[in-house]
């Protein structure tokens, strides 16, 4: 029941997390090398994988708060 229910806050944290918000905050210091197309391809599975790592953590975090509360 717990991996259910993290998966299912992963994917809402994931939907819910603006890219704007990635762009003003993490974007702005991390280097994105190569030329147009490829260029693009790169910031945008970056933006993927920050959005993904923040999106694990709340949830993890959300999971063990629920541990933490319920005793």
């Amino acid at each position: 029941m717990k991996i259910i229910i993290f998966v299912a806050l992963l994917i809402v944290c994931f939907i819910l997390i603006p890219d704007s918000w990635i762009n003003d905050v993490f974007m702005q210091h991390i280097r994105i090398s190569g030329d147009g197309e490829e260029a693009m391809n790169n910031y945008d599975f970056t933006v993927i994988l920050i959005k993904f790592s923040l999106s694990a953590l709340i949830a993890f975090l959300l999971i063990r708060l629920k541990k933490v509360l319920k005793k």
